[in-house]
């Protein structure tokens, strides 16, 4: 289910992220598969709950999604009111076109064609414990991946940090499923917003830190990186925690072009 929904802009058709409204960071979503149902709870709000596999979709919407028009449905007028009334002007809460597939093409080998939903490029990003705890210790209040957003972490007591950026091929799992990974992690500044509160600190951390020690990838050096992007070889695999990893192929990286 991730990355199948998306706040859009109503009037401009640009997607709203935390960047420019990060109170969205206050938003909870919960899933029930055994009633089918996402549901959405924030501050002063009723809950809000739309089907988990949508079948009465309403209107085709295009996004834009960065260098992407990405094509959407409208989940209905009930959600598009929710989503409006917490961001404060005209919005919709838009499911994944699933009869219009959005193909990455950029920094994949030629015998992988991933498709993503609404991610910025690919559908998966990586993160690591050890990386995550060498950023902790050189910024002054500590992060959670959450504030990098994966969607796969992994974890070792005895990986080095940053190791995942020699990585180009992994394998996870007792059916080995094979993972490309594809670049670096370029970041905005959405690390930065405070969670708990749901605004921009105003310390710009922990980005004004990392800007010190995570500006490394060899193509764009005014980036600040942290985490792996990862498009599957195949789909149709089941994910668990606690699957090994196994790392099949090493390689450098390099953001040569935008993402």
């Amino acid at each position: 289910y991730d990355r199948l929904w998306m706040l859009v802009d109503a009037r401009s058709g640009r997607f709203v992220t935390q960047r420019q409204h990060p109170r969205l960071a206050l938003i909870q979503v919960s899933i029930n598969e055994k009633h089918g149902v996402l549901e959405l709870n924030a501050p002063g709000m009723s809950a809000l709950q739309v089907a988990l596999h949508p079948t009465d979709l309403g209107a085709q919407v295009p996004v834009r999604v960065w260098y992407d028009t990405v094509m959407g449905r409208r989940c209905s007028a009930d959600a598009d009111a929710w989503v409006t009334q917490f961001v404060g002007k005209p919005t919709h809460l838009l499911y994944k076109d699933p009869d219009c597939p959005r193909l990455v093409s950029r920094y994949v080998p030629e015998k992988c064609a991933p498709q993503a939903g609404f991610a910025d490029v690919f559908p998966l990003h990586v993160t690591t414990t050890p990386s995550l705890a060498d950023v902790n210790s050189r910024v002054p209040s500590k992060l959670t991946h959450t504030h990098f957003r994966p969607n796969i972490v992994l974890s070792h007591p005895c990986a080095l940090p940053y190791e995942e950026e020699r990585w180009t091929r992994i394998e996870i799992g007792r059916d080995a499923w094979s993972l490309f990974i594809t670049s670096r992690t370029p970041r905005c500044s959405m690390p930065n917003v405070d969670l708990e509160v749901g605004k921009m600190r105003e310390d710009k951390e922990p980005m004004t830190s990392m800007r010190t020690f995570r500006c490394v990838d060899p193509g764009s050096p005014s980036f600040v990186c942290f985490g792996m992007q990862a498009a599957p070889q195949s789909t149709g695999h089941t994910v668990w925690v606690g699957d090994s990893v196994v790392v099949r192929e090493y390689g450098e990286h390099s953001l040569t072009e935008p993402l």
